[in-house]
């Protein structure tokens, strides 16, 4: 369906299914070495040493590379109570199928530049915070996006949105560094990403039924309303909810990204006359030339989606278990 009126500071915290659960005794910590400046491994340990401090048992280890380096420690991970990660969204990204299978909740102590999953939550780099959320035990049941098509084998998870413009050319320049990233590094392969923008020109379907019929433009398929959240591009997506959302900006310009970056200083929504659809599945045919897709601030695949393919969005059929703060659900 078409959104004619989009509602905004929707606070899906709050609109999922509450669940208890027992205070977690047993802890697992996973630390992404390379997010934000590098600093992860020491807060994880940090963490740890919290934790144990409270009587919790913790275990403590680095994240993979590939998602399916996960499924030697599945069983070890469905034996623990909580998960702990500390990195970014990227991270959280390769352990949404886990988390989904084993049911173990999660919490998300933020390491990377963004780590707008944490975030949303009002996660933080505090123990303490940790600690409180242990301690009251509840979780909320939120579903994620999944990206299947040409050349892609299963579904790819995904939890914040994925999108093409020139935050995706972006990406793919970060993409191709080495070693921890920081935000000059943003600055700088954003300003190559604006000298070089295009858009790329898509048919995109919901429900079997066409809305755009190759038309360029900026797109975004959202799950959450967490990315650049006070510019409130895609206001209306929630993971409380089982469909997505997608925004597409027509004959998207240069001047939308000057507009975007004047209104995010300001701390305004953007006001871009995006339109949006919703709808459990979503398909996207890219038509010529080949553009890179950016997927919860990862260059998706390392490779651009080639021209003449289609891929396809939809909502997982099981949600994941995130664990809240108890403010969360108290002011409810």
């Amino acid at each position: 369906m078409i959104y004619s009126s989009v509602k905004t500071d929707r606070s899906f915290q709050q609109n999922g299914t509450l669940i208890d659960i027992p205070s977690p005794k047993k802890v697992s910590i996973i630390f992404n070495p390379i997010s934000s400046a590098g600093n992860t491994e020491t807060l994880a340990y940090e963490f740890g040493k919290f934790l144990t401090h409270h009587g919790i048992d913790v275990e403590a280890c680095e994240s993979e590379k590939k998602m399916k380096s996960y499924k030697r420690i599945a069983a070890d991970i469905a034996m623990r109570d909580l998960l702990v990660v500390v990195g970014g969204d990227g991270t959280v990204r390769k352990l949404l199928p886990l988390l989904s299978k084993t049911d173990t909740p999660v919490y998300v102590v933020p390491g990377g530049n963004e780590s707008l999953f944490a975030r949303s939550y009002g996660m933080s780099a505090n123990a303490e915070d940790l600690l409180q959320a242990v301690v009251h035990g509840k979780c909320l049941e939120q579903f994620y996006g999944l990206i299947s098509g040409n050349g892609i084998q299963g579904g790819k998870p995904f939890f914040i949105m994925a999108s093409m413009g020139f935050d995706s050319l972006t990406i793919k320049q970060i993409g191709k560094r080495k070693g921890p990233i920081n935000d000059s590094t943003y600055v700088w392969c954003g300003l190559s990403a604006l000298v070089s923008l295009h858009h790329p020109t898509v048919t995109i379907s919901i429900e079997g039924q066409t809305v755009i019929d190759h038309k360029s433009g900026y797109i975004i398929v959202a799950n959450s309303p967490a990315y650049a959240r006070n510019l409130q591009l895609v206001p209306g997506a929630s993971p409380s909810v089982n469909e997505l959302v997608i925004g597409f900006l027509p004959g998207a310009r240069r001047q939308h990204e000057l507009i975007k970056t004047l209104r995010m200083l300001q701390h305004k929504p953007a006001g871009l006359p995006l339109q949006y659809f919703s709808g459990r599945n979503i398909s996207l045919t890219l038509h010529a030339p080949s553009y890179p897709l950016q997927v919860d601030g990862d260059y998706f695949r390392n490779r651009d989606i080639e021209a003449g393919s289609t891929i396809k969005f939809s909502i997982s059929p099981k949600p994941i278990r995130v664990l809240i703060q108890p403010c969360l659900y108290m002011a409810t």
